[in-house]
């Protein structure tokens, strides 16, 4: 700063001038105290360490972010899910596959488990690979759905083949920010598994029926399909596979049936037939005709008629008027206008040829059974006896009370028995 009277330069905060002792103006001193604040202001001081550090690890989250949302994005993406799709079925676990289907719904039968023992008993044709890449990649459905190629070659081949992966997008997101892809159900057919939709089951009225144990419970007992005389159970989605189907039926038959679910063929319908008896049903049959033909015919031979026997064929709510005909015929026959008197009759060996349910749901059994049998007469006035064996086929109607048999008729009875 100079002085306004002589020119000379003032000292630093000097209220008169050296040289020709003029005062100071005021104005100048605070004007050169503001410049020299102003300047103090500008002056920068040098960055500290710890700033520099923290501004570098701030570059380096933000860096790492950037790369760590595209890594997780491609994962997540139908590359990476095709991707990891490929790399399950080549590594050939079972658990990975399924997990990477996303299958959602009831999946009562389309479990891990179950699809554990498919897996298990079907060799993984796709476990050879030993290159992949991905060849292309098309979108479908607004890009909401995609096809992912690959071109794998497999062990001993040097030829390349084709294999698609279909992804579709979730309408969640991973993460609230990470759009989420995941493997459609056709996708399981790459392993030659496929998903039947809405299998339909068809029994009779209120018979219960199990697919590999597992019961099926009201939920899936469609009403629409369903009606006076059958029930109509509808899965909403289950594995093809070799199944086997149980159903127990009102008057306590058992049917087991071994079905390959597929579909191509999406009902079965439970048939009332010997074919799909269980061998212990069966025996269970056979046992209970041979007691009744034996007890039918023990009374016969003690002269019992009808009102004597009826009480042990009776129930409540039995209707037994063709039995009591049936009965009532082979005791006029046997008994009454016989000229040989049936002294024994025994079943030795009885088979079962048919079983049907009539129109009235009672269990119809035919069956053809081996018998021993003694009769005695008067022949020149002296008594002989006279033991044969022969063969006959009848059928017993049976209902089902209190959890047994009762028979309430009979056709087919053994009304006459020769002398020659």
């Amino acid at each position: 700063m100079f002085c306004g009277e002589c020119g000379a330069k003032l000292k630093k905060n000097a209220r008169f001038c050296g040289e020709c002792g003029a005062k100071v103006p005021e104005e100048a001193e605070q004007k050169e105290e503001k410049t020299e604040k102003v300047i103090r202001k500008t002056e920068k001081k040098p960055m500290s360490t710890g700033k520099k550090v923290l501004i570098i690890v701030i570059l380096l989250l933000i860096v790492g972010g950037i790369i760590g949302y595209n890594v997780m994005a491609s994962k997540l993406g139908p590359e990476g899910v095709a991707k990891s799709y490929i790399e399950a079925l080549k590594s050939n676990n079972a658990g990975e596959i399924y997990d990477s289907l996303g299958l959602d719904g009831d999946t009562t039968f389309v479990s891990k488990e179950m699809f554990q023992a498919i897996f298990d008993s079907d060799e993984n044709n796709l476990s050879n690979i030993t290159n992949y890449v991905i060849s292309d990649v098309s979108y479908s459905d607004g890009n909401l759905a995609a096809t992912v190629k690959f071109e794998v070659t497999r062990k001993d081949s040097s030829e390349e083949e084709t294999i698609s992966v279909n992804v579709v997008k979730k309408s969640d997101k991973k993460f609230l920010i990470f759009d989420e892809w995941e493997v459609t159900k056709d996708s399981v057919s790459v392993l030659g598994v496929d998903l039947v939709e809405n299998y339909q089951v068809r029994v009779p009225k209120n018979a219960k029926v199990s697919i590999n144990d597992i019961e099926l419970d009201q939920k899936y007992l469609n009403s629409e399909y369903s009606d006076e005389e059958e029930d109509v159970y509808v899965i909403p989605q289950i594995f093809e596979m070799s199944a086997s189907i149980k159903t127990t039926l009102e008057n306590g038959l058992e049917l087991t049936s071994e079905e390959e679910i597929s579909s191509y063929d999406v009902a079965y319908t439970a048939d009332v037939s010997l074919e799909n008896l269980s061998e212990d049903t069966v025996s269970l049959l056979q046992e209970q005709m041979t007691n009744d033909i034996n007890k039918m015919y023990e009374n016969i031979i003690a002269k019992k008629n009808w009102d004597a026997v009826k009480d042990s064929y009776n129930y409540d709510g039995a209707d037994l008027k063709d039995l009591q005909e049936e009965y009532n015929s082979l005791y006029e026959r046997v008994v009454t206008n016989a000229t040989n008197t049936l002294t024994k009759f025994n079943v030795t060996e009885l088979t079962v040829s048919r079983v049907r349910l009539n129109d009235d749901g009672q269990l119809e059994v035919t069956a053809k059974f081996n018998y021993d049998y003694t009769i005695s007469y008067e022949s020149n006035d002296q008594t002989q006896t006279k033991e044969d064996d022969s063969s006959n086929t009848t059928t017993i109607v049976y209902d089902y009370v209190n959890d047994s048999y009762k028979m309430i008729d009979i056709s087919g009875t053994v009304k006459y028995f020769s002398r020659y």
